[in-house]
């Protein structure tokens, strides 16, 4: 099955407000999601499979990517928008 990683924003409550199937490097163009208010924090959600980040329809896909996050099979680290543009910046 293919994974993908994925950036995810949670608001201050930590709901799951925002994601993005995560660029890789050696993309052409990179963007990527940050937060837009203090109390919004950015995930690094490693291994995400297909069936999640192919899923077009939105409240499904929210329902899914909140399960696995949650889940203990879920890869997430806390980065900051920093960390992202020296990834890709390759510093």
């Amino acid at each position: 099955m293919a994974t993908r990683n994925m950036l995810v924003i949670k608001d201050a409550s930590g709901r799951i407000i925002a994601a993005q199937v995560e660029g890789r490097p050696d993309d052409e163009v990179v963007s990527y999601i940050a937060p837009a208010e203090p109390g919004h924090t950015l995930y690094r959600v490693s291994n995400v499979p297909a069936e999640i980040f192919d899923r077009v329809h939105p409240a499904e896909f929210q329902d899914m990517i909140t399960a696995h996050v949650d889940s203990d099979a879920a890869e997430v680290e806390a980065i900051t928008a920093e960390n992202l543009r020296e990834y890709y910046s390759g510093l």
